[in-house]
């Protein structure tokens, strides 16, 4: 186990504050794989192979309709994890995790990470606490796209990265996506902000001018 494992697995926030034995021990059991940008990590209804955290890039978690019509759920940057819930419920894959750019995620195999729940309390407490934020994040996902018009919902996301201390700037695509509507829409709302003096836009930069108008925007 070398220095950089341990300061791999030390980035992610998941186990950012476990004690130091857990933490050699999910270097024992956890390997570094390399993805091309565009690449398919899995698919949704692949069985739960294991966990995963980002080291570095950016890695998309979505649905896709038969109609090709893509709802983002997340995007998971440098210290964040995906796939925790299938390792835990026995179930499938919910969702397809596709890279942005290329990435580099830390695996750990479903089988021995149960393991390592069993024998490290910490652990188990850590894990629990994440699948309870990721439900409640799910709930805030649900209530946006059934009680927030796609203007307030875009007014939300560009004060939420703007305020963000991870800088991850998006495509009007990826924004349309997360949002679950079309680019259309996203195009015309950013110029509706621009035009209220919210924001600036410079070379496909966005740049927020008046976070309270745009909180204004979210509320309405």
């Amino acid at each position: 186990m070398s220095p950089s494992e341990v300061s791999l697995i030390r980035a992610a926030h998941l186990f950012a504050r476990l004690p130091e034995e857990t933490v050699e021990a999910l270097c024992t059991i956890s390997a570094l794989q390399t993805y091309p940008a565009k690449a398919l990590v899995f698919l949704e209804g692949d069985p739960a192979a294991g966990m995963y955290v980002v080291s570095s890039g950016r890695i998309k978690i979505c649905r896709v309709s038969l109609s090709g019509r893509e709802q983002l759920l997340t995007l998971v940057t440098p210290g964040q994890h995906f796939n925790i819930v299938p390792v835990f419920d026995g179930g499938p894959c919910p969702a397809n995790a596709e890279t942005i750019t290329p990435s580099e995620v830390l695996y750990f195999p479903a089988d021995t990470l149960r393991q390592l729940v069993a024998q490290h309390p910490a652990l188990a407490l850590a894990l629990l606490r994440e699948c309870c934020g990721h439900m409640r994040r799910l709930v805030n996902l649900v209530d946006d796209l059934t009680l927030h018009t796609v203007q307030g919902r875009l007014a939300r996301m560009l004060v939420q990265t703007a305020s963000s201390k991870i800088k991850t700037p998006l495509t009007q695509a990826e924004m349309a996506a997360q949002l679950g509507t079309v680019r259309e829409m996203v195009g015309r709302s950013l110029k509706t902000f621009e035009t209220l003096g919210l924001i600036e836009i410079q070379r496909g930069v966005i740049r927020v001018i008046d976070q309270p108008g745009l909180l204004a925007q979210a509320d309405g």
